[in-house]
């Protein structure tokens, strides 16, 4: 056999090598993507009377801390939300702190009045922080945006220091593969495990941290 048809076959035999592997690649990756959406627990438990006093002590905050972005006519599930803000770094409570939210109706859409501007959702509001960096927000579960499953999310923006501080808060009942693939090493991103009230509405207790401007 010549040395030309010999380094063919060995040319040959690499890219076979070299395809084989990335097919493989291409088949775990998949794979994997396939248990992450298979694998979401839909479980909600009911409030603990630690987390059942605690809500209880939410609902006792001032008016400025307290924000209702939906009624009791809005279509959707009731979920309630118990804030508290901290500092990355710190770990303190951050006090007297703007903070911004929107989100999608059930139907998971925005339905904003400027459509350049997603923050303009019909679903919006905003609250300070109290003295212990708490805020206590009644709304709706939101619904999942565009064509993405379990992507339901609350849009919450922190006026820390006159500069926006960006967050998404998901939930864990509802972690899709989008979600999931994004939370790899993202800090501004924050995944709340529901729970339900003695009254059977949804509620959350979740602590987010949040970065001064020097921490980027």
């Amino acid at each position: 056999m010549s040395s030309y048809k010999l380094r063919f076959i060995r040319k040959s035999s690499v890219g076979s090598n070299l395809i084989s592997q990335k097919m493989n690649r291409l088949i775990i990756i998949a794979f994997s993507l396939s248990l992450f959406s298979c694998s979401i627990d839909r479980t909600i438990l009911e409030v603990s009377e630690n987390e059942n006093n605690t809500l209880i002590n939410f609902q006792k905050l001032q008016s400025k801390n307290i924000l209702k972005i939906t009624d009791e006519n809005e279509p959707g599930e009731k979920l309630i939300l118990c804030l508290t803000l901290i500092d990355k770094e710190s770990k303190r409570n951050l006090p007297n702190q703007l903070v911004k939210f929107y989100h999608t109706s059930t139907d998971g859409k925005y339905e904003q009045t400027d459509p350049n501007d997603e923050s303009t959702a019909r679903l919006n509001g905003q609250a300070f922080t109290n003295s212990e960096g708490q805020i206590y927000v009644e709304t709706i579960l939101p619904g999942d945006y565009g064509s993405s499953d379990d992507n339901r999310h609350i849009h919450t923006t922190v006026v820390f220091e006159l500069k926006p501080k960006y967050y998404d808060i998901f939930f864990n009942q509802y972690k899709g593969r989008v979600a999931r693939f994004m939370d790899s090493g993202n800090d501004h991103m924050f995944f709340a495990d529901l729970k339900r009230t003695k009254e059977n509405e949804l509620v959350s207790f979740l602590t987010i941290e949040v970065k001064r401007p020097n921490q980027e």
